[in-house]
């Protein structure tokens, strides 16, 4: 009876064992990147019209994905000399440094503009892949052979390119959102017609910015985020960006 026992454990054990290492190679292939490189053109019009277009779009893809400038929100608190608690919501890049939330809302519409765009000419590779996949043939057999791969790639780029920048457009929409409670924040605070300024303001934290990091910066940092803020918030206003626009991608 214990070697039938010892015999199922180690059945077990061997079972559960390459079911992981199953899984962990499942999941190596999924995020295995498809990574394009294009070939010579055929000289075919048709197909060559769809290999520049999988190579455009595909560059598209790239640099659009590296410009995007990550920004998170935190919410940097003080305390008073009655004990409450001030709180000053902050937009801040990957290195900690403040920056302003007109500039940072530019930004996001601009990602969001672009994106949009982006999700267009992607979809715009399907009809061209259904008409690369007619002209294979008259390529001749061996063109058609080796340039029968770069058909499945149009796809491959469809599909990829989706998944990544709807990704970044629903990061982009989300961060838009906490900017413009950040914005909203400071107005109502600074609103001298409302008695109840301080309270309407602090019930925007608590519903908007209750899963937000809290940290408490130094004066220096303070000093150092007013300034940052102020020229980057100059830099928008230079542009003529609007962050209160009712045109806004969220609004």
């Amino acid at each position: 009876m214990k070697k039938l026992i010892m015999l199922l454990a180690c059945l077990f054990a061997f079972t559960a064992a390459t079911t992981l290492q199953a899984k962990e190679k499942k999941e190596k292939k999924e995020k295995k990147e498809y990574v394009w490189e294009m070939p010579k053109l055929t000289g075919n019009a048709d197909f060559d019209k769809y290999l520049l277009k999988c190579d455009t779009v595909y560059n598209r893809i790239k640099t659009y994905s590296d410009s995007i400038d990550a920004y998170h929100v935190v919410l940097d608190y003080d305390i008073d000399a009655q004990g409450d608690t001030i709180f000053i919501p902050k937009v801040v890049d990957d290195q900690g440094r403040a920056r302003g939330t007109s500039l940072a809302a530019m930004q996001y519409f601009q990602y969001f503009t672009t994106g949009t765009s982006l999700l267009a000419d992607i979809v715009s590779i399907t009809a061209l892949t259904a008409t690369a996949t007619t002209a294979l043939p008259s390529l001749g057999v061996m063109k058609a052979v080796s340039y029968g791969k770069y058909v499945k790639a149009g796809p491959k780029i469809v599909q990829m390119g989706t998944r990544e920048i709807n990704d970044i457009l629903s990061d982009v929409k989300k961060q838009r959102k906490m900017i413009r409670n950040i914005r909203k924040y400071y107005k109502t605070l600074e609103d001298k017609e409302n008695p109840n300024a301080q309270i309407d303001a602090n019930k925007i934290i608590a519903e908007n910015f209750k899963d937000v990091l809290r940290e408490m910066r130094t004066p220096e940092q303070r000093e150092a985020d007013k300034a940052q803020e102020a020229q980057d918030n100059a830099l928008a206003q230079q542009a003529g960006y609007d962050p209160d626009s009712e045109a806004e991608l969220d609004s």
